[in-house]
């Protein structure tokens, strides 16, 4: 009985390497595809100067964000798949061009007087092999990179303009002690008074007496979109009223107060009235 579990055991090990190799490649995706999406997610919000590591996205957004920039829609799968190709061939033609490094390294070996033991030369193999795989890594994380940047840039700039933006256009009332900027209901045409500026005056100038909604002008419409809601703070932002890449997104960071006085409004497209 001890013979039989001892010639079994090789058995099941040769029947779970299947599965191991499965485990091992289901880690390389989901690494690779958290990767994608970090990325993406990287290069949107940056496009608005805002870090992603200040979110505290959720982990599964970035898995999310990787399945849009690779398969988002018809165009960007075909992007994928001819980038994934290219990337395939430049592989193949930098692993030949490494095994021809390699071989002359190892006749300018043969050359020299090396008394190199079994376990130094299994070691050479394995850092050929290893660097090998490491051409192969570096080229798919290059290859990812590139896709998940050029439609993050994409995404990002769409957004931005009003006409293309998928983001919701947002209302947002405050108390008049918590808010540095904004108009008063009452006296629409008052400033804000009370407060200190630190840093840059233009930028607060150029937002002063500009934080409602205005549609009158097609060429200079303003509307407000929020751009991201996470742990109590609000980035808002007025979207661009064409398709200029000279023009700049302010964005403002609200925190929202928890003694119930602050509103919030959310639509799907600005109002026309």
């Amino acid at each position: 009985m001890i013979q039989n579990a001892v010639t079994s055991s090789p058995q099941n090990n040769q029947e779970l390497n299947p599965l191991g190799k499965l485990l091992s490649l289901v880690a390389l995706l989901a690494a690779a595809l958290y990767f994608t999406g970090w990325i993406y997610r990287w290069a949107y919000f940056g496009f608005f100067q805002v870090g992603v590591t200040t979110l505290n996205l959720p982990v599964e957004s970035f898995y999310l964000a990787a399945f849009r920039a690779l398969v988002g829609n018809p165009l960007i799968i075909l992007k994928t798949t001819i980038t994934f190709m290219l990337t395939v061939l430049v592989i193949i033609l930098t692993l030949q061009i490494s095994q021809k490094l390699q071989r002359f390294f190892v006749r300018y070996l043969r050359r020299i007087t090396l008394n190199l033991t079994s376990t130094q030369l299994g070691s050479l193999k394995f850092l050929s092999s290893l660097i090998d795989e490491l051409v192969i890594v570096l080229w798919i994380l290059v290859a990812l990179f590139f896709l998940a940047q050029w439609q993050a840039d994409r995404d990002s700039f769409r957004d931005a303009v009003n006409e293309t933006s998928r983001l919701p256009v947002v209302t947002a009332i405050m108390r008049e002690e918590n808010a540095p900027l904004g108009r008063n209901l009452d006296n629409p045409l008052a400033n804000p008074s009370g407060f200190r500026v630190i840093g840059d005056r233009k930028l607060y100038e150029q937002i002063l007496g500009k934080e409602l909604t205005d549609t009158s002008d097609p060429n200079q419409s303003r509307v407000w979109r929020l751009l991201i809601d996470r742990d109590g703070y609000f980035y808002i932002f007025p979207a661009l009223p064409n398709k200029d890449r000279n023009l700049s997104v302010p964005v403002l960071i609200i925190y929202e107060s928890g003694n119930g006085d602050q509103i919030t409004i959310l639509s799907p497209k600005a109002s026309d009235n």
